[in-house]
């Protein structure tokens, strides 16, 4: 009955997840605007823990039926893995169905596959994409050393300020912006998207996206990239304005959004852009003190993602030991 129990808390654990879960953190719209980070990891963490309690039903399925066993000594051996990694073999009703228990690890093996296949080809299509604008900026744009930061220049009137996740010269700007900004507020911006790149926004933002192409029909998965991204402009706002001012920040923001000036310039997508989300929103939020989050909201969180992470250690546990020994 254990077993069984499991199985039935783990399933209303993921409905109320995928549902509750993104109104619970506040969606795009920031609930932990005091800490950024916070909100990065309690976003992040939400996700990558949905999707392995996901995976982990596969396993906890094929303790509680038991369909025909595949023919043969492999079949036998395999069988054997089975009852030797089932925790509730002694408790655990076995109920006979007419599909294979081995069917049911099928589905998360696949999901695995699938997730990986996703991320490699946004990463290949991501990194091709790169070369190919950099051959661009190469062909139009110069590099320049602006307040210690080797950026690309842009000969062009619009206002555009984005990064790269490259080795040498990561910070693109417009010619347009540097018209538009003055030395303090360049130096917010230059602070901001160095911010970017030293914490890794665009492999995050990576990861994130490419668990989206394949489970976005989930509400909590398909919340999350969005959440984290304006968060990383929150955590990268407060990092730029440590390095310069909160007045230098906010009037770079709103200079680089002015109606009619795009911020986008042919930019790859996994670009970050210094206006992309939210300039106006984000100016206020600098201007003001942000609420700090509720406790009890962070404090229910973490059960949630503490009962979760249990249950995946007691059902992948025993895989994962058996695997590693070799032995059944």
């Amino acid at each position: 009955m254990t077993v069984i129990l499991l199985a039935a808390a783990l399933l209303v654990l993921l409905v109320a997840g995928a549902t509750v879960g993104p109104r619970m953190l506040g969606g795009p719209v920031p609930t932990f605007t005091a800490r950024p980070r916070l909100g990065m990891a309690i976003w992040t963490v939400s996700a990558a823990v949905w999707t392995l309690t996901l995976l982990a039903l596969g396993p906890l399925l094929t303790w509680i039926f038991n369909g025909p066993a595949l023919p043969g000594r492999v079949g036998a051996v395999c069988q054997r893995c089975l009852a030797a990694a089932n925790p509730f073999s002694a408790q655990s009703p076995m109920w006979t169905t007419d599909v294979p228990a081995f069917a049911m690890l099928l589905i998360p093996f696949s999901l695995v596959a699938w997730l990986t296949t996703s991320a490699t080809v946004r990463h290949v299509r991501s990194r091709k994409d790169l070369r190919m604008h950099l051959r661009a900026l190469a062909a139009v744009a110069e590099q320049r050393l602006l307040h210690g930061t080797q950026v690309w220049v842009i000969p062009s009137a619009d206002c555009a300020v984005y990064s790269l996740p490259t080795r040498r010269a990561r910070i693109v700007i417009s010619q347009g912006a540097l018209d538009v900004l003055s030395r303090e507020e360049l130096v917010a911006v230059l602070s901001h998207e160095r911010a970017h790149l030293e914490q890794r926004h665009h492999a995050l933002l990576w990861a994130l996206h490419s668990l989206q192409g394949v489970l976005g029909w989930v509400p909590l998965i398909a919340a999350a990239a969005p959440a984290v991204a304006t968060y990383a402009e929150m955590a990268a706002d407060d990092d730029a304005r440590r390095t310069s001012s909160t007045r230098a920040l906010a009037g770079a923001l709103l200079a680089l959004h002015r109606p009619g000036r795009s911020a986008a310039l042919g930019a790859p997508t996994l670009a970050l852009h210094a206006a992309a989300t939210g300039a106006r929103w984000r100016a206020r939020r600098l201007a003001a003190s942000p609420a700090p989050p509720s406790r009890w909201g962070v404090a229910l969180t973490g059960g949630y993602l503490a009962a979760m992470t249990a249950a995946i250690a007691l059902i992948g546990t025993p895989y994962a030991a058996l695997a590693l020994t070799g032995t059944c």
